[in-house]
């Protein structure tokens, strides 16, 4: 693992321990590999205004983030959508005839997952503008074709770096979709087994931990 010059981060579940609550020697970890060059950056589910507001406390060790699971980027105090606009609105009219709360983004819906059938109802006929991923307790209907791999591949191509010189890591499904863009998939602790089951990396510990323990594990291989 000596040449790689990106680590991807999932933020829930993976940078927090899902009450926002990050260790400070997480960001020492962060902070001894940007000394050797190695970027950090967060692709999230979360809405791009959340990460936003949080990106703010973060500048010190933090250039760039991706939000709405590879929808919308921020770098250089600008933001970024990563996919061609697509119109939502047939949609949220028909949730909303069923009666289906939902969360909507810049461009991500999410809705949860007690409403999956209603949901499946919902798109019909527009299967070729959206899909839907599952995250630990929501499904985000994301434009068609969008992942947190396409998150990936942006900041990849901001920083000049390729798959082989990139890490990823996170806890849910949808963080599977930065497999094909990284060379090295790692899966904290308290991650679901079907991501477990396809990480290059398992750590023992849980939570913002278990990030730490992959950042080092890095920096220890970094040449």
């Amino acid at each position: 693992m000596n040449n790689i010059r990106l680590v991807v981060s999932d933020f829930d579940r993976t940078f927090t321990d899902g009450s926002l609550y990050f260790a400070p020697d997480l960001i020492d970890a962060i902070l001894n590999l940007k000394r050797k060059g190695v970027r950090f950056s967060i692709v999230s589910g979360r809405k791009f205004s959340f990460m936003r507001d949080i990106f703010d406390d973060m500048g010190h060790f933090l250039d760039s983030f991706v939000a709405e699971n590879g929808c919308v980027g921020f770098f250089e105090d600008r933001k970024h959508f990563l996919c061609e606009e697509v119109d939502r609105d047939k949609l949220l009219k028909r949730l909303e005839r069923k009666n289906v709360p939902y969360d909507a983004g810049d461009v991500v819906v999410s809705v949860h997952h007690g409403y999956g059938k209603e949901l499946d109802e919902s798109l019909k006929s527009m299967e070729n503008m959206f899909h839907v991923i599952k995250n630990v307790d929501s499904l985000m209907v994301l434009p068609y074709g969008v992942s947190k791999g396409t998150g990936v591949k942006w900041l990849s191509g901001l920083y000049g770096v390729s798959a082989t010189e990139t890490a990823c890591i996170g806890d849910a499904e949808n963080d599977l979709e930065m497999r094909e863009y990284c060379c090295m998939l790692g899966a904290v602790s308290n991650a679901l087994p079907s991501m477990k089951e396809k990480a290059d990396y398992v750590t023992r510990g849980m939570f913002g931990n278990g990030l730490k323990e992959f950042l080092e594990f890095i920096n220890n291989n970094h040449g």
